[in-house]
């Protein structure tokens, strides 16, 4: 593939869980450490405590920062919150606290764009869990975001049906579909969906000749070498996720 879209304006830069190589993802010191640069937006992950607070944290379980199998959700947010989520990356972070998608939502979504991933470990349907937490979501978002800022606040998920029970209960959000697995080979996505989201890997000519034919922005991750940027921009993708924010923003401005 080396035909670059001529017609395409530079795509948005988004820090992946925020400056994943400078502080711990998904933290407050890696969102302020990616907006120390010019990017355009940041990416986090949000689930649901065993109280239905919804919070900030990528992997099901919380093994990264205590050992051990205990998943986000059977945990109340009051326990959460004491934990300290800096230390497995660095002892400079340590004390590091969990951040509620509600002061998230507070802090960052009048500074820049946010692209908000509901985890979801359901493929084929939606358990009560995942209706609770996409309710919580849309809630706090309505609640907290005012008007001239919600069109600059994505929805991403891999569970299609996460996507649709929030386009019904919300219409005028960005919706994105991350693709992984069959969904690859659909003949065709919801008309509603904004983007679609895919690892670099999987950028074809034929992908982005179909996201064009149906309209889809097209959203890449994770962008973290010379090669892997190249592709995308080559590719002519709208939106490049990087874990690498600093490195990004400066690699382009002297290559572009």
């Amino acid at each position: 593939m080396n035909k670059k879209k001529s017609n395409k304006s530079r795509p948005l830069i988004v820090a992946h869980r925020g400056a994943g190589d400078e502080a711990p993802e998904n933290t407050r010191s890696a969102f302020d450490a990616a907006l120390n640069y010019p990017v355009d937006g940041i990416e986090f992950d949000v689930r649901i405590t065993r109280d239905g607070v919804p919070v900030i944290h990528h992997d099901r379980s919380l093994g990264k920062i205590e050992g051990g199998r205990r998943k986000v959700e059977s945990v109340f947010f009051s326990e959460l919150s004491q934990m300290d989520c800096g230390s497995w990356f660095s002892g400079k972070f340590k004390n590091e606290g969990f951040l509620s998608f509600e002061k998230t939502i507070d802090l960052y979504s009048k500074k820049t764009r946010l692209f908000v991933e509901i985890k979801s470990n359901e493929d084929d349907f939606l358990s009560e869990t995942s209706r609770i937490l996409t309710l919580k979501v849309l809630e706090i978002i309505n609640k907290r975001v005012p008007y001239k800022y919600s069109s600059k606040i994505s929805i991403l998920s891999f569970n299609l049906n996460i996507l649709d029970f929030a386009h019904q209960k919300v219409s005028g959000l960005n919706y994105v579909f991350n693709l992984s697995g069959s969904s690859y080979k659909r003949p065709s996505y919801p008309s509603y969906l904004h983007g679609l989201c895919l690892p670099v890997s999987k950028l074809s000519e034929s992908f982005m000749d179909k996201a064009e034919k149906g309209r889809y922005r097209v959203l890449t991750y994770t962008c973290n070498t010379p090669e892997q940027i190249k592709k995308a921009l080559e590719a002519g993708a709208d939106v490049i996720m990087t874990d690498k924010p600093g490195w990004l923003c400066s690699y382009l401005a002297k290559s572009i």
